[in-house]
């Protein structure tokens, strides 16, 4: 674990607008373990601390540095104030490495209140999903605890905080079995007007519910809680590259635009009224295995690191 990348981590969602006390709550620790982290004054062993609060804030170690101007980020961010604003459930399913992960971890760890709950999905069964939503919320749940009751719980919790908007995000939805989508529904009906929610997956998942929208249980009535629209993201122009290389380790302009002109690049229309199209590379992670690439050569050329 680099500490220090991760203590840069938590400055920087500080620094845009998170509060220190609402990061501590969401890795389970005190406000003052986190300040004595910040600081470098943790007595304990900050090994287990500095992991604590990682899974925290989903820190991993080759997280990037942000760039919110980033075509893909402000699409997720729009969608992101709309179903907060006007507690809509909206769903975005976009191919993967387009931005989805990161732009809703951003979201959600910079919110500054518990109003915000993201959850990241495996492929869970229903009850497996009502569990982990409703300990993503901080209730005190346990595995004996029946469906509908799991239900009520979630509900219940966001419903208290209506006059707060709140937003559930949950991603990774494509990996959720027919059961675990099924619990969309009453979380829907028991939540209507008090909550807005972000579904992500990859392009699959609209696919899949298309598919199954008359062939099984439950997907018409999904797919009409999303209002059979789908978000698709567009990724990022040649400027956005740039700043997404600068941003992180990148040191002149020259090789950012060599990288953007190495990457796939595909015309898409960004404004449905207006015919013109801009170049657009859409996978994000081929773009951070080369910024990688860059400045591991930097970094050996200068002696930095050690082999």
């Amino acid at each position: 674990m680099d500490k220090q990348a991760l203590k840069q981590y938590i400055e920087n969602l500080i620094l845009r607008g998170s509060s220190a006390a609402e990061l501590a709550r969401r890795c389970g620790i005190s406000v003052a373990s986190m300040s004595q982290f910040r600081t470098g004054k943790y007595a304990a062993s900050d090994d287990v601390m500095a992991e604590k609060i990682a899974t925290g804030l989903y820190f991993f170690e080759n997280s990037r540095n942000v760039v919110d101007t980033v075509t893909s980020y402000r699409q997720v961010k729009t969608a992101f104030v709309a179903a907060r604003s006007k507690n809509k459930w909206y769903c975005i399913s976009s191919r993967s490495g387009s931005g989805k992960t990161q732009s809703l971890i951003d979201l959600y760890n910079v919110c500054g209140d518990s109003s915000v709950v993201y959850l990241k999905c495996r492929k869970w069964s229903s009850h497996k999903f009502l569990l982990k939503l409703a300990t993503a919320m901080g209730e005190n749940v346990n595995r004996y605890m029946d469906n509908d009751t799991l239900l009520d719980i979630c509900a219940a919790h966001m419903n208290l905080m209506a006059d707060r908007h709140p937003i559930l995000l949950i991603d990774d939805a494509g990996k959720l079995t027919h059961s675990a989508m099924n619990c969309l529904i009453p979380l829907y009906d028991d939540t209507l007007g008090r909550m807005g929610c972000l579904v992500a997956g990859t392009e699959t998942l609209e696919r899949n519910i298309k598919r199954y929208v008359g062939r099984i249980e439950g997907y018409d009535e999904i797919d009409g809680r999303f209002g059979r629209n789908y978000i698709t993201l567009l990724g990022a122009t040649k400027k956005d590259v740039i700043s997404i290389c600068m941003a992180n380790g990148i040191t002149d302009k020259e090789t950012a635009e060599a990288i953007w002109g190495k990457l796939p690049k595909i015309k898409k229309q960004p404004n449905p009224d207006d015919p013109r199209s801009v170049w657009f590379s859409d996978d994000l992670r081929e773009l951070a295995s080369m910024i990688d690439d860059v400045v591991i050569r930097q970094e050996l050329s200068k002696g930095e690191m050690k082999v």
